[in-house]
């Protein structure tokens, strides 16, 4: 998973000096303004995608049954049932490849292949598959009892989810400001 991860980041960053690059060059009247708009959105469009799998990757990892006491014995951590882990590596790759393809659409629709309404359906569903990811995520993490074992703070997972609820209205607004042409 590390590997998607760095994927993920190195991609961020070539799209962080590729838009930087188009930026001068439309500051300085090379590029036309069309291509700028699209830039940034294609941008915006492939950063959120990078966030969501880097985040996703964190919640991948295989997590040890056994643990080292401070007196250096190895003891078992209440064993978790297997099924939940399953399910959570399942759908994180459901959802990281979902959100490529869906991301692939929107950018094929930003620079005008397809139908400026894919770029909504996309944008929608990738927030839909990220949520509904989430709930499964949670609730595997607890079924795991992973909580437990101080490996995840289940109030700071609330208070993430409840903040990704808050920031949601506003997130979906900048992208149909972003968007709005389509």
């Amino acid at each position: 998973m590390k590997k998607i991860q760095n994927g993920a980041a190195f991609v961020f960053i070539a799209s962080v000096v590729i838009l930087t690059v188009i930026s001068i060059c439309g500051v300085w009247k090379v590029f036309d303004v069309d291509v700028i708009t699209k830039s940034i959105q294609t941008f915006g469009l492939l950063s959120v995608v990078a966030v969501i799998v880097m985040i996703a990757g964190k919640f991948v990892d295989s997590r040890d049954q056994l643990t080292v006491s401070s007196t250096g014995a190895v003891e078992d951590v209440p064993f978790s049932n297997l099924a939940f882990t399953t399910i959570r590596k399942i759908t994180l790759a459901v959802l990281i490849a979902s959100v490529s393809i869906l991301a692939l659409l929107g950018v094929l629709a930003i620079w005008d292949v397809l139908s400026g309404e894919v770029l909504n359906k996309s944008i929608s569903s990738i927030i839909v598959v990220a949520f509904a990811t989430l709930i499964v995520i949670m609730t595997c993490l607890q079924r795991e009892q992973l909580f437990k074992n101080n490996k995840t703070s289940l109030g700071k997972v609330i208070l993430y989810i409840i903040l990704a609820l808050i920031g949601l209205p506003f997130v979906v607004g900048i992208f149909q400001a972003l968007f709005h042409n389509y």
